[in-house]
C-alpha cells in the first residue's frame, strides 16, 4: 500500500516537474525576447522634452504668433477629477494619491508621526484625508476668485480636462482590446501546446500618463497671482506652479480672423493625426493644435518634434541619452501687418451718407477689405472689422460668440456672402466683348428704361442714375449729363448704368454670363487655404420660365442670383489690372502658382480700365470719394440691397438656434435706426434714404492703383453702408494712402 502511494506521489511530482520545466522553457526560451524587453523597460525611464511651435511672421519678418515662456498654475489630475462622489478607497489610484497628500501633511506637521503607534497613525491619516477632500473643494472656489472667474467657468475647465483624459483612456483601451482580441483569435503555438487560455477582453486595467500628471488650469499667470498661489500652495492639494509656454499674438487685434488661434487637441485630432505612429511627433492630449486661420493652415510646418531623455541602469552604472527637441519651423506669410492695421483702422471712421437733407456722418462700420499685390498675387492685407484680441480669446469667447449683431469672429473677407452689385459690371462688359455680342466701340442708348426686343420694361430694369423731373428718365438729369445718352462701355462703367449692363446680360444669356463670372473666379473658393464661401452664380436659379429674363438681367448688375466675397472681388480687380492673367491669391510667402491666360479680349480689358479710371477721376464718376491727389486710382463702385439685420436667437447655454411653437427658427428683429435716432445696439444699421423707406444696402468698391502701372488691387465691402461711393470710397482712400506709405504704391 505504501509503495503504491509512493508511486502515485512520484508520478504527481513528475507531472508537476514537467509542467514547471515546460513553463520555464516557455518563459526563458519562447518568451525570452518579450521578458528581456520588459526587464529593460523596467530599468529604463523615458522623459519627453517639450518642443515649441514655430513662429508665424509677416512678409517683412514681424511676429504675428510666437511661443513665449510663462508660468502656469497646474493641478494634479486626481484633484481635477475629484467630486463629492469620488471613490477614495485606499487600494485605488485616487485613494493612494489622497493618502500620500495627507501623509505628507502629517509628516510635515508632526515630527514624531513615524514613531506613533499604527492605530494612531491610521486615525490621524483618516482625519487628514477628510481635510484634504474639503481643501480640494475650497481650492477650486478660491482659484475662481483669484483668477476673476465664476465657479461655473472653473468647473468647465475641469470638465474639459477630464473629457480629454477619458478620451485618451478609451483610445488606449480600444487598442488593448484589439490586441487581446487578435491573441484570442490567433493564439501562438506554445500557448496552444501549454493550454494557456486567451486573455479576457475586458480584464485589463487601463491607465494613461495624463492621470499621473498635473494639468494647466490657469495659463500664463502674472507675478501677483503667482506669488499669491505660492503662498497658499500648502492648502491647495495638488497645486503646482510650472514653467510652460503660451502662444502669444504680439499684434493683438490685427488680422485676428486671418491669423487664427490654437487650442488643445480633441479626440478627433488624435484619431486623424497623419503622424500618430511617430512617437515624438504625434499629438498628445495636452498638445496645442492650429484650430483656425493661418495657425491651422500652416500646422504641418509649425508643429515641432519633442525631445527624449532616456535613463537606465546597465552593469551597475547609470546612463542617459538625450535627443534634443526640434522646434517647429518659422513660416513667412504674405501679410504686411502694418498695412493690415491701417486698413482695419479705416473702418473706424467710415463716411455714411444717407442722402439729402441728412448730413454725412463718420462712424465705425462693419466690413472687410483685401489688398493683393498685382504682380505676385500675394495678399498684403485681409481685414475684417470689428476685431478682437487674440490673446484674450478664451476669456472673451462667451461674449464674442454671443455677439450675433457685430459678429467679430466672422472673417468677412472670406466668409461673408454678399451681392456684389455694380462691381461685376466690368466682368459683364469684358465677357460680352470677348464673346462677340457687343462691339468694342458699340454703344447702347439709355433713357432710364431697359428695352428688350423693342419692348420697354417699366416694372424693373430701371437705371439707378435716372430721376423724374417733369419728363422721361434720362442721364441728362445727372449733375454732369452725358451729351447723347449713347453710352460706350467706359461711359457705362463711369456712370454705373444699369440698363447698359442688363442688356449685355440679356445678349449673353444665362450660360455665357455664368461662364464669364466663373472665368473671373466667382462661384468657387479662391483657394487661399482658409474656410471660404464659394458664392452663388446665375445658373443656380431654378424657377418659372417667365422670371428667367428678370433674374438674368439682375445678375448682369450683380443682384439676385450672384453672391461673392471681398476676396473673390479683389481677385477680379487683380485679373483686370494684370491684363487678363489669372494668378491664384496666396497667404504663403514664396508659394509657387501658375499664371493662367484667361484669353480675354485685350481691347475690352483696356476699355474696362479706362472706365474704372473715369469712375474715380472724372466729374461724372460714381467713385469720386476715392480720388487722391498723388495717386491715380481706378475703381468700380457697387451697392446692392440686402436682407434686414435679423440674427438668429440662440439659447444662452448651448447657443443653439431657438424655434417657435411651429418649429420655425426665431430671429432677433433689430430695428433700423436713423441719423437722429440710431439704434444703440447697431448704430451703423440705418436707412440709406432721406425718406426712411429705402431698404438697407451694402457698399462696395473694387479697383487698383496706380492706373497706368497697377501694383495693388483691392476690394472693400462696408456692411449696410449704402452706396459704394461715400462709404467704401472713404475706406479706399485710406487704404491706398496706406499702400503708398508702406511702399506698395508709387505716388506721382
Amino acid at each position: 500500500m505504501f509503495e503504491r502511494r509512493l508511486h502515485v506521489l512520484l508520478i504527481v511530482l513528475t507531472i508537476v516537474c514537467c509542467a514547471l520545466v515546460l513553463r520555464s522553457f516557455s518563459l526563458q526560451v519562447v518568451g525570452q525576447a518579450k521578458w528581456t524587453k520588459q526587464s529593460e523597460d523596467a530599468l529604463t525611464d523615458e522623459r519627453e522634452i517639450p518642443t515649441v511651435r514655430g513662429r508665424i511672421l509677416d512678409v517683412k519678418g514681424r511676429e504675428l504668433a510666437v511661443d513665449q515662456p510663462c508660468i502656469d498654475a497646474c493641478v494634479q489630475y486626481y484633484a481635477i477629477a475629484a467630486s463629492h462622489d469620488t471613490k477614495w478607497a485606499p487600494n485605488t489610484d485616487e485613494g493612494k494619491w489622497l493618502n500620500s497628500i495627507a501623509r505628507g501633511r502629517l509628516r510635515k506637521r508632526l515630527e514624531n508621526y513615524a514613531d506613533l503607534p499604527l492605530s494612531q497613525r491610521k486615525t490621524l491619516l483618516a482625519a487628514e484625508a477628510q481635510q484634504v477632500k474639503a481643501d480640494i473643494d475650497t481650492m477650486w472656489h478660491e482659484l475662481a476668485i483669484l483668477s476673476k472667474q465664476t465657479d461655473e467657468q472653473m468647473d468647465e475647465i475641469r470638465r474639459q480636462i477630464v473629457r480629454r483624459v477619458e478620451t485618451r483612456r478609451r483610445l488606449l483601451w480600444y487598442r488593448k482590446y484589439n490586441d487581446a482580441d487578435k491573441t484570442a483569435r490567433q493564439p501562438s503555438f506554445w500557448s496552444r501546446l501549454l493550454g494557456a487560455g486567451p486573455a479576457e477582453l475586458d480584464s485589463f486595467d487601463v491607465h494613461v500618463s495624463e492621470e499621473r500628471d498635473a494639468h494647466i488650469i490657469l495659463p500664463n499667470i502674472d507675478y501677483g497671482l503667482r506669488n499669491e498661489l505660492a503662498r497658499r500652495a500648502g492648502n491647495y492639494p495638488g497645486l503646482l506652479l510650472r514653467e510652460g509656454v503660451i502662444r502669444l499674438y504680439p499684434q493683438k487685434e490685427a488680422a485676428c480672423q486671418t491669423i487664427g488661434r490654437v487650442a488643445k487637441v480633441m479626440s478627433e485630432d488624435l484619431v486623424a493625426d497623419p503622424r500618430r505612429d511617430e512617437k515624438l511627433v504625434k499629438y498628445t492630449a495636452t498638445d496645442d493644435i492650429g484650430r483656425e486661420g493661418l495657425e491651422k493652415l500652416l500646422e504641418p510646418q509649425l508643429r515641432g518634434t519633442r525631445g527624449l531623455e532616456t535613463t537606465g541602469d546597465t552593469d551597475d552604472e547609470s546612463s542617459a541619452q538625450i535627443s534634443d527637441p526640434v522646434p517647429g519651423q518659422d513660416v513667412y506669410t504674405t501679410l504686411d501687418i502694418e498695412l493690415q492695421k491701417k486698413v482695419e483702422a479705416a473702418f473706424e471712421t467710415v463716411m455714411f451718407q444717407a442722402g439729402a437733407p441728412v448730413p454725412k456722418t463718420e462712424m465705425p462700420m462693419p466690413g472687410a477689405a483685401v489688398v493683393i499685390d498685382v504682380a505676385t498675387g500675394e495678399i498684403r492685407a485681409m481685414a475684417s472689422y470689428p476685431t478682437y484680441d487674440l490673446n484674450r480669446f478664451d476669456e472673451d469667447y462667451p461674449r464674442l460668440i454671443r455677439d450675433q449683431i457685430n459678429r467679430p469672429m466672422l472673417n468677412r473677407a472670406t466668409m461673408l456672402p454678399a451681392e456684389p452689385g455694380s462691381t461685376v459690371k466690368p466682368i459683364v462688359g469684358i465677357t460680352a466683348i470677348t464673346d462677340g455680342v457687343f462691339g468694342l466701340h458699340d454703344t447702347i442708348h439709355c433713357d432710364g428704361f431697359l428695352v428688350l426686343d423693342g419692348v420697354t420694361i417699366k416694372k424693373w430694369g430701371r437705371c439707378w442714375t435716372a430721376r423724374i423731373k417733369g419728363g422721361p428718365f434720362t442721364h441728362h438729369t445727372l449733375e454732369y449729363p452725358h451729351p447723347t445718352d449713347d453710352l460706350t462701355f467706359p461711359d457705362a462703367l463711369q456712370r454705373s448704368c444699369n440698363v447698359f449692363h442688363e442688356e449685355l446680360a440679356a445678349r449673353l444669356g444665362m450660360d455665357r454670363l455664368t461662364e464669364g463670372f466663373k472665368k473671373f473666379g466667382l462661384g468657387a473658393p479662391v483657394g487661399v487655404g482658409l474656410p471660404e464661401y464659394a458664392g452663388t452664380l446665375p445658373d443656380e436659379w431654378q424657377g418659372p420660365a417667365h422670371e428667367r429674363i428678370g433674374v438674368l438681367c439682375s445678375a448682369g448688375i450683380g443682384e439676385s442670383y450672384v453672391e461673392a466675397t471681398p476676396l473673390q472681388m479683389a481677385n477680379v480687380a487683380a485679373i483686370i489690372a494684370r491684363g487678363g492673367i489669372g494668378l491664384r491669391p496666396t497667404l504663403k510667402a514664396g508659394e509657387a502658382r501658375d499664371h493662367v491666360d484667361l484669353h480675354l479680349n485685350q481691347g475690352a480689358l483696356a476699355e474696362a480700365r479706362q472706365g474704372m479710371d473715369e469712375v474715380v477721376n472724372s466729374d461724372a464718376g460714381t467713385g469720386r470719394q476715392a480720388r487722391l491727389e498723388d495717386v491715380m486710382v481706378a475703381a468700380k463702385t457697387g451697392s446692392a440691397q440686402t436682407r434686414p439685420l435679423r440674427p438668429f436667437l440662440r439659447d444662452d447655454v448651448n447657443l443653439m438656434r431657438l424655434k417657435d411653437e411651429n418649429g420655425k427658427f426665431m430671429h432677433d428683429e433689430v430695428a433700423i435706426g436713423t441719423h437722429d435716432s440710431p439704434n444703440p445696439r447697431a448704430p451703423w444699421y440705418r436707412y440709406i434714404g432721406s425718406d426712411e423707406k429705402t431698404l438697407p444696402a451694402h457698399g462696395w468698391m473694387i479697383g487698383f492703383a496706380p492706373v497706368d502701372h497697377p501694383t495693388v488691387a483691392f476690394a472693400v465691402l462696408v456692411e449696410y453702408g449704402g452706396g459704394g461711393g461715400p462709404a467704401a470710397g472713404s475706406v479706399v482712400r485710406k487704404l491706398v494712402e496706406a499702400c503708398k506709405d508702406e511702399g506698395y504704391v508709387a505716388g506721382r
